[in-house]
């Protein structure tokens, strides 16, 4: 299936190139299904290693068919090796983080769920890998009693302290159980009163079921953020804050980054408003201030956030949102990708430039996710246009 990507600009002094599905198309694009990808992650093992992973299948995301797509290199991404996959043999699952905090090591952390469930019952494991990501474990718990946590970009503080941001949902509505297709198996009863259930048509198609999903997970939960903190190497694991904007709003997909006096930021995606939030710690992740609105628009999209060696801070995200619309939530303008640099605590944003733009309505630009590679003076990261997935290299010194 060939794309018209004549309405989109790469910026000139960035590196851009296709790596999924490649120039023979999706292999299963005659039939219709699992053209889509989303959330793609990179990052370097070694020398020359490299892991990629991105998830797809099913007709969207979060279904029961969706799986997670594994690539290596041992040539600096000059080629990849189909690695295998991460997928469950009933539930649809996402790989939320690869976490590297040694040469060789991975520590990827799994996410499976049920259609119509929206997420809000979904539980969390970790896999992990010593011979860069050509072979894993068999997927676990995460050690500590952390069930049902989205995990984020994780960093390794100045300490040796492992910090990895999560978010979670909280059930606090009226309706218990997510809506049936077709009559319940049983009735819902809290003692003898009858709970609402939202019961759809019998054999209700996928798109009725996802819709009617995902406002009942809206409507009856809030989602929260904090961080998994561990001190063992990942043997056991604590979670840290509570953070939420509201009785029932929704700050989801955290971001971290260490500043050089210690201080750790934490970047909010909400899903309720046009803006990133902010929340910070002193004391190493155990204790986080209360989520205030930051200034930095936001179309609800993820958003990476990394720190060089010399303590600058690179923001790669969507910038857009804030008031646009007149205030309205525009989730639909992840657009254009842009890169921010602060060079003193992100106070201010010294330099503020385009990565990829797209003139096309409703181009979406979606989930920068990376690390930095300072042997080579570049930014290195995936991304993806819910199509296809991309690495970029932008060098360091891009004004």
């Amino acid at each position: 299936m060939e794309r018209d990507l004549s309405t989109r600009w790469i910026n000139p002094a960035v590196i851009n190139e296709e790596i999924w599905p490649g120039a023979k198309g999706y292999p299963w694009a005659n039939t219709g299904a699992r053209l889509w990808t989303r959330e793609g992650l990179l990052r370097r093992t070694g020398k020359n290693n490299l892991v990629a992973t991105w998830t797809t299948g099913g007709f969207s995301e979060p279904a029961d068919g969706n799986f997670t797509m594994i690539a290596t290199s041992d040539d600096n991404g000059k080629s990849w090796s189909d690695a295998g996959r991460f997928q469950h043999p009933h539930h649809g699952l996402f790989t939320t983080e690869l976490f590297s905090p040694a040469e060789g090591e991975i520590h990827a952390f799994l996410e499976t769920y049920r259609f119509g469930e929206w997420m809000t019952g979904h539980r969390s494991y970790r896999v992990i890998s010593v011979d860069h990501g050509k072979t894993w474990s068999t997927p676990n718990s995460i050690p500590g009693g952390v069930d049902n946590v989205w995990v984020n970009r994780g960093i390794t503080l100045a300490s040796g302290r492992w910090v990895l941001p999560v978010s979670w949902p909280e059930h606090c509505g009226a309706e218990w159980g997510y809506p049936s297709n077709g009559r319940s198996v049983q009735e819902c009863l809290i003692g003898n009163r009858h709970g609402r259930h939202l019961e759809l048509p019998a054999g209700s198609d996928s798109n009725l079921v996802y819709q009617a999903g995902c406002e009942w997970a809206h409507r009856n939960h809030r989602y929260c953020c904090g961080v998994l903190i561990s001190d063992d190497h990942g043997q056991s694991f604590r979670r840290c804050g509570y953070l939420k904007s509201g009785e029932q709003g929704h700050l989801i997909e955290p971001r971290v980054v260490e500043l050089g006096d210690g201080q750790i930021i934490m970047l909010l995606r909400s899903m309720d408003e046009n803006w990133l939030w902010r929340s910070e710690s002193t004391d190493g992740g155990d204790k986080w201030s209360p989520a205030v609105r930051s200034d930095i628009p936001n179309p609800s999209a993820k958003v990476n956030i990394l720190k060089a060696a010399d303590g600058r801070i690179f923001l790669i995200h969507n910038p857009t949102g804030g008031e646009c619309d007149g205030g309205k939530f525009a989730m639909n303008a992840r657009n254009p990708l842009s890169l921010w640099v602060s060079n003193d605590g992100m106070k201010s944003w010294s330099v503020k430039v385009d990565l990829v733009k797209d003139s096309a309505p409703y181009a979406s630009l979606n989930y920068p996710d990376g690390y930095i590679d300072e042997a080579n003076g570049l930014i290195d990261l995936v991304w993806e246009d819910t199509f296809s997935v991309y690495r970029m290299q932008i060098p360091m010194s891009l004004r």
